[in-house]
């Protein structure tokens, strides 16, 4: 019986994660096919909504999946493929980041979180820019992409604010009534 239980406990999660990558992934490669906001490389960063729903939902391995998944099919998607050498360690930062807060940091909101990793995303792919193309020129966008990055993280939080609100405790990192029932 408890092996039974685990193993859908398992496959739920399992399909949870499928479920947030695929969201993650759609909302990245429609986002794609939007110009720039104002600054080369500027852009909302909708399906991060899934990447921190994954996280808080599921537990870190997932968010952590989620993002690889978004970066990597992403990327191959929309033709790009030279993104991933940006996307995927900026996204890796800034999502060790926001588990660190959300971990450590009980009373920072979600909204703080989502705005934390959003700076820290921007920050660390225009420093693997410049790495990259060996110069700094590209820092001077850093100011108006780390504003254009809080107010995209304010969004992006809110809206994962809304989802956590909206979700029935059963979708959450099996709440302590579901590990008891494992227990048995």
């Amino acid at each position: 019986m408890k092996k039974s239980l685990n193993t859908k406990v398992s496959a739920k999660k399992i399909a949870l994660c499928a479920l947030f990558s695929a969201m993650a992934l759609i909302a990245f490669s429609i986002e794609s096919l939007i110009p720039p906001i104002v600054i080369p490389g500027a852009k909302i960063g909708v399906s991060n909504i899934f990447i921190l729903l994954a996280t808080i939902c599921l537990g870190y391995p997932y968010g952590i999946i989620v993002l690889i998944v978004k970066v990597t099919l992403g990327s191959i998607f929309a033709g790009n493929i030279s993104s991933i050498m940006y996307s995927l360690p900026a996204g890796a930062l800034a999502l060790t980041l926001e588990i660190l807060l959300l971990q450590f940091a009980k009373k920072v909101s979600v909204v703080a979180v989502s705005v934390a990793g959003s700076v820290i995303n921007i920050t660390a792919q225009n420093v693997v820019f410049c790495l990259v193309t060996k110069t700094s020129a590209y820092l001077c966008y850093l100011p108006y992409l780390a504003l254009i990055g809080v107010v995209s993280g304010i969004a992006v939080g809110f809206a994962v604010y809304l989802c956590v609100k909206l979700m029935p405790n059963s979708a959450f990192t099996l709440s302590a009534s579901t590990h008891n029932k494992t227990e048995e």
